[in-house]
């Protein structure tokens, strides 16, 4: 059965991504990044701030540093962080026009699901940012980073020499024995059906609509060796550091830190799923110029070459690239050659067919 839905559409090509990777999950209480910055009133016009609703943990302090305080120093608009940009949140805010927040980390996967009726159509100027694929960009939001979910192994779990190259790989525990881990549904977040029928022989290039049933049957093959379903970012490193698994599914800037301090890891880009990390402005927000000026500001190529060097997410603006150490750059999920083994995650897809999946995957976990 393939559950209704589109291809992947011409806003989210991946063939128009090569022409030019959860969130770290947890809440901050609202709380300004610097407090001194202008005074000005919580409305419209005159405002001199603005409320951000980010995801939290090492990922927003980076923001915080090399995005916010930044803006903030230039412009003398307030940045006031909040959280976590929960859909039902969202929803209720506008619904009853009670609206805390002006801008929101999120992208496809948040718009989608609750609907564009909820967000600000962005205008026109950041809609034509130059180093930033189209395929980023949409009328309620723009991609400021990727991240990318590939598979990673124990190498020495997996045995000396052996190595990864595809799913298939991955699902076949008789040629690379061991247990693994892949991601599960709670939270909202969607499982990795996309890696199942990967695994089926199924081409990158023809992913979605998915095949749910098959997606099942691939799952069933693999379930026996599958301990638990990973359902937050730092779950699948821990799992392999402490060889619970020999391989499985994790964000790519988690397995790189693991790397880095030494753990016995490795991982391929070949495969793996990237996803868009962009911003979106809340329908109706009192601040919503300053979101405007603040999404601006965070794609600047200079600004997106200093985070990003620091929290390694892929870059949105390929420009900055250029500005970063060339083999840093090697190793991040927008780098043209990693891209180009990737494929995108159809939000559009799941914005039409998550819960149905949830449910299913939800059962069929516990089975």
């Amino acid at each position: 059965m393939k559950i209704s839905g589109s291809h992947q559409g011409p806003s989210l090509s991946r063939r128009g991504v090569l022409k030019g990777g959860a969130l770290l999950a947890g809440g901050l209480a609202a709380a300004p990044v610097l407090g001194a910055c202008g005074g000005g009133s919580s409305g419209g016009g005159g405002s001199k701030r603005v409320v951000v609703a980010d995801w939290g943990g090492a990922l927003v302090e980076a923001e915080k540093k090399y995005i916010f305080e930044p803006f903030s120093k230039e412009t003398g608009i307030e940045v006031v962080v909040a959280g976590p940009p929960t859909g039902a949140k969202i929803k209720a805010m506008v619904d009853t026009g009670n609206i805390e927040w002006d801008l929101i980390a999120g992208g496809p996967g948040t718009v989608l699901p609750i609907g564009r009726n909820y967000f600000e159509p962005l205008p026109d100027s950041l809609l034509n940012i130059p180093g930033i694929d189209p395929s980023y960009v949409d009328k309620n939001w723009l991609t400021y980073y990727l991240f990318s979910v590939v598979m990673a192994w124990n190498t020495s779990v997996l045995g000396a020499g052996k190595k990864l190259t595809g799913w298939a790989d991955f699902w076949d525990t008789q040629k690379f024995p061991g247990r693994r881990s892949l991601r599960g549904a709670d939270n909202g977040v969607p499982p990795d059906m996309e890696f199942a029928v990967l695994a089926d022989g199924v081409d990158t290039k023809s992913v979605y609509p998915l095949d749910i049933d098959r997606a099942f049957r691939s799952f069933g093959r693999i379930k026996g060796q599958v301990p638990q379903w990973w359902v937050s970012g730092a779950q699948p490193g821990q799992m392999l550091v402490s060889k619970q698994v020999a391989a499985t599914s994790i964000f790519s800037g988690r397995i790189g830190e693991l790397k880095k301090k030494g753990a016995p890891l490795d991982f391929t880009w070949n495969g793996g799923m990237f996803e868009l990390a962009s911003w979106s402005v809340v329908k109706g927000a009192p601040n919503k110029e300053n979101a405007f000026k603040l999404i601006e500001y965070s794609v600047r190529p200079q600004v997106q070459a200093t985070v990003w060097s620091k929290y390694p997410n892929g870059p949105a603006n390929s420009k900055a690239l250029e500005l970063m150490d060339k083999e840093f750059a090697k190793t991040l999920p927008s780098h043209p050659a990693n891209l180009e083994v990737q494929f995108l995650q159809n939000s559009e897809w799941w914005g039409q067919n998550r819960d149905t999946v949830l449910k299913r995957f939800q059962a069929f976990a516990k089975s």
